[in-house]
C-alpha cells in the first residue's frame, strides 16, 4: 500500500467503507514477504556488515558457520566420489560373476541392495531420534527455567509440557520403527549368508564384492549424516540471515547499512517498501478498532 492508496482508503472509510478483514489478510501476507525478503536480503549481504556494531555476533556466527558448511560440503564431494568409485566396482564386480552363477549372483546383489536400503533408513531414524532428543532437552530446560522464574504455571509451562508429551510419543515411534528395520536387517543377513554359503560352493574367487557394497553401504551412511548436519547448519544460517536483514531494513536509512547493501539496494527498497505498507494497512485497522 502507497500513501496515496492509504489517503483513499482512510477516506472510504470516513464514509463507511471499512474492509478490516482485508486490511489484515493484507499486512499478514505482506508480512511473510517481508520476512522472506529480510532473509534474501540477510543472506546476500551479510559479509558486508562486519564493520556495523549491532550486527557483529550475527557476522561471526555466520563466518564460522559458513566455514562448517564449507568443509561439510567438502567431506561431501570426497564421500560422494568414493560412492562413484565403488559403484563402478560393483558394476565391474557384476559382470564379471555372471558365469558363476547367474542366479544366485543376482538373488545376493539383490539382498546387498535391500540391506543398503535398511541401512539407509536405519541412519535416517537415528538422525530424526537425535532431533527429537535435542528438542526435548531443550524444553526440559526451559520448563524448568519458566518453573524457577513464575510462582504459577503459566500457559507457556503447559503448552511446553504437551510438547515434551508429543516428542516422548515420536521418540517411541522410532524406537519401534528402529526394532522393526534392525529385525529385517537381521533377517536380510541372514538370508544374504545362506545365498553366500551356496556362492562359494562354485567359486572363492568373489570376496571381493562384499567388500565394494561395504564401501558403498559407508559411504551411503556417511553423505546421509554429513547432510543431516549441513541441514542443520542451514537452518542456524537462515534465522542469522533474518536476523541482519531485518536490521538493514529497518536501519535502511543509515549509511553504514546502505553500504552493506551495496549492489543489492533494490531487495533493501522492496522490503523497506513492504514494512511501510504494513504499517500504513495496520493504522487502518487500528483506526477501525477504536
Amino acid at each position: 500500500m502507497t500513501q496515496g492508496r492509504y489517503i483513499i482508503a482512510s477516506l472510504l472509510q470516513h464514509f463507511g467503507v471499512r474492509r478490516k478483514s482485508k486490511r489484515m489478510t493484507d499486512a499478514a501476507f505482506e508480512t511473510h514477504l517481508m520476512q522472506d525478503g529480510e532473509e534474501i536480503l540477510g543472506a546476500y549481504c551479510w559479509e558486508n556488515i562486519e564493520h556495523i556494531e549491532e550486527l557483529s555476533m550475527q557476522y561471526w556466527s555466520l563466518r564460522r558457520l559458513k566455514r562448517s558448511e564449507e568443509g561439510l560440503l567438502a567431506e561431501i564431494k570426497e564421500a560422494e566420489k568414493i560412492l562413484a568409485e565403488g559403484q563402478k566396482d560393483r558394476a565391474s564386480e557384476v559382470d564379471r560373476s555372471k558365469i558363476l552363477g547367474e542366479a544366485f549372483l543376482d538373488e545376493r546383489t539383490t539382498l546387498f541392495e535391500s540391506i543398503e536400503e535398511v541401512n539407509k533408513d536405519r541412519d535416517i531414524i537415528i538422525a530424526e531420534a537425535a532431533q527429537t532428543k535435542r528438542r526435548h532437552s531443550a524444553l526440559k530446560m526451559k520448563v524448568k527455567v519458566l518453573q524457577e522464574e513464575e510462582l504459577q504455571e503459566s500457559s507457556e509451562i503447559q503448552n511446553a509440557r504437551k510438547e515434551l508429551a508429543v516428542l516422548r510419543e515420536t521418540f517411541a515411534n522410532d524406537k519401534n520403527r528402529l526394532d522393526i528395520i534392525d529385525a529385517q536387517s537381521a533377517q536380510l543377513k541372514y538370508q544374504l549368508g545362506q545365498i553366500q554359503g551356496k556362492i562359494d560352493l562354485e567359486s572363492d574367487s568373489m570376496s571381493g564384492t562384499s567388500e565394494v557394497f561395504s564401501r558403498i553401504s559407508k559411504a551411503n551412511r556417511g553423505i546421509t549424516k554429513i547432510r543431516a548436519d549441513l541441514g542443520i547448519i542451514q537452518e542456524e544460517q537462515a534465522i542469522l540471515f533474518h536476523d541482519v536483514g531485518r536490521f538493514l531494513n529497518i536501519n535502511s536509512t543509515r549509511i553504514d547499512c546502505r553500504e552493506a547493501c551495496q549492489g543489492h539496494g533494490g531487495i533493501q527498497e522492496q522490503t523497506r517498501l513492504l514494512q511501510q505498507s504494513i504499517d500504513l494497512n495496520q493504522k487502518l485497522v487500528d483506526r477501525l478498532g477504536r
